[in-house]
């Protein structure tokens, strides 16, 4: 009998063991080889095929630290635990800025929501939980090289580390923590873009530029670079002849007066936008921008070797004032400019030739202007001037500039008293997002639940009341009472 007892209770210590092990074992596949079903019509808890494909490839460790609110929690986790199930590089981990200020003034969060992504040196800051924006984070990371923003400075531009109202501190800060390096340029003194900008701001100069500043400008523009120029109503006019002349985007100047502003509590001087032409920029934008005290744009309809889109534009009531000393600024018919104005653009080669340059030697006429404009008086004959000249090797054609160039009407957008209006700090480091990407950055639509609603007729509805108010308990009780009965009869 005790031997019987010890192998019962043998028995049922190894079925113990047995069943602890297929349980562990259980739970490791579930770890480590789990799987997911999105059963969804539109497959909302999945992840797009361009962001699998940069996953699965990820050449190594990222880690992203999210400072959600407590009421966003459940969202990050949910996004970026999709993330990590399908790349074991990609880890995360979700920090409570209230709980935790030191990390969060170590990873220099600004708001709540934002998303730090490292890969070994390189950061970058995605201020949402969206897969457009984290997505594209990714990409980010992924650079080798850390983009260099130069903004120009030394002829009364905005000074770019200043942080009262007037400069762009502001900006500059929300630039370095999405892995940018801006850095203050002086062409003055520099006379050309450093070799390795990424990008050059021109953030409205107050005096005329110098012939070596706009030939360096023009030289980086040409040779592939990226310019970004802002421009103000009281902009000198040489500066808005450039923009005609090397963008084909007049600035004929003038302030745009905005009335629907008014509407929502602004100032018929700060145009406020809330809708977009389509473009690369501002395909996915949803904020209001808001512009105070900018000036028209006129891109020129009949522009060869570019191609230029409206990026930001006033509502169609709006207007220019041509006088910026008037006080009144009501519109006066035959004098100001009805809108909708444009106010920002961005200008990309269209990749069409340069016109054929005439060669130099047999064929080639001689050329000789008297001066601007002017055509060259007609010889007499048996005159010096008749007699064949040499030939002389005809000036070559501008070529067609193989740069980027994104042109606004407005400085006070980026402006430390402005730049924290809406989204006219989104739309600023998404300008130079894509201005420093030349296109590699991907766009991906939100997924949204299908909405089917179910509709019945009032027939149906009659139907639907009889069978579940008055049918179904009425045979629930007939059945009930004939099986009481029947139990009694027993």
């Amino acid at each position: 009998m005790p031997r019987r007892n010890r192998l019962l209770t043998v028995n049922a210590l190894v079925s113990a063991l047995l069943v602890l092990a297929l349980l562990v074992g259980v739970n490791y596949l579930g770890v480590e080889h789990h799987l997911r079903w999105d059963l969804t019509a539109t497959r909302e808890h999945s992840l797009s095929p361009q962001t699998l494909k940069i996953l699965r490839t990820l050449p190594g460790p990222v880690e992203a630290v999210a400072f959600p609110s407590s009421d966003s929690t459940g969202r990050y986790r949910d996004l970026l635990g999709t993330y990590q199930y399908y790349s074991k590089n990609f880890q995360y981990r979700l920090v409570d800025p209230d709980r935790n200020p030191a990390e969060a003034q170590k990873y220099k969060v600004t708001s709540y929501g934002q998303i730090v992504l490292q890969r070994g040196a390189a950061t970058y800051t995605v201020d949402d939980a969206t897969e457009d924006g984290l997505t594209n984070g990714l990409l980010h990371v992924l650079e080798t090289g850390k983009k260099t923003l130069y903004v120009v400075q030394g002829d009364g531009e905005v000074p770019v580390d200043d942080f009262t109202r007037v400069g762009m501190g502001t900006a500059k800060q929300a630039l370095t923590g999405k892995g940018f390096d801006v850095k203050p340029l002086f062409l003055i003194k520099e006379a050309h873009v450093p070799a390795d900008a990424s990008a050059v701001v021109l953030a409205s100069p107050s005096q005329e530029l110098p012939p070596q500043v706009l030939d360096a400008l023009d030289v980086y523009y040409h040779g592939g670079g990226h310019l970004l120029v802002l421009i103000d109503p009281t902009s000198p006019a040489g500066v808005r002849a450039w923009l005609g002349r090397e963008f084909h985007v007049a600035a004929p100047g003038g302030l745009v007066v905005d009335p629907v502003s008014r509407l929502l509590g602004a100032n018929p001087a700060v145009p406020i936008v809330t809708q977009y032409p389509y473009n690369d920029i501002t395909q996915n934008f949803n904020l209001a921008t808001a512009f105070p005290v900018a000036t028209p744009l006129v891109p020129d309809p009949k522009a060869k070797d570019v191609t230029i889109t409206p990026i930001v534009k006033s509502s169609d009531a709006s207007y220019v004032k041509t006088n910026l000393d008037a006080k009144d600024i009501a519109y006066q018919a035959g004098v100001d400019r009805k809108g909708p104005s444009v106010l920002g653009a961005e200008v990309t080669p269209s990749g069409a030739g340069a016109a054929p340059v005439t060669p130099s030697g047999a064929g080639a006429a001689p050329v000789t202007p008297t001066g601007p404009g002017a055509s060259p008086a007609p010889a007499k004959p048996g005159s010096a001037a008749a007699r064949p000249a040499p030939a002389k090797p005809a000036a070559a054609a501008p070529s067609p500039a193989k740069g980027s160039a994104v042109l606004f009407g407005n400085s006070s957008f980026v402006r430390n008293s402005y730049v924290g209006l809406v989204g006219n700090r989104d739309l600023f480091t998404s300008t130079v997002a894509w201005l420093t990407q030349s296109g590699n950055l991907i766009s991906i639509a939100p997924r949204v639940s299908p909405f089917d609603p179910f509709i019945i007729s009032g027939q149906q509805g009659r139907y639907l009341f009889l069978g579940s108010v008055i049918l179904l308990p009425l045979a629930l009780l007939v059945f009930g009472g004939s099986v009481y009965f029947r139990r009694r009869s027993l």
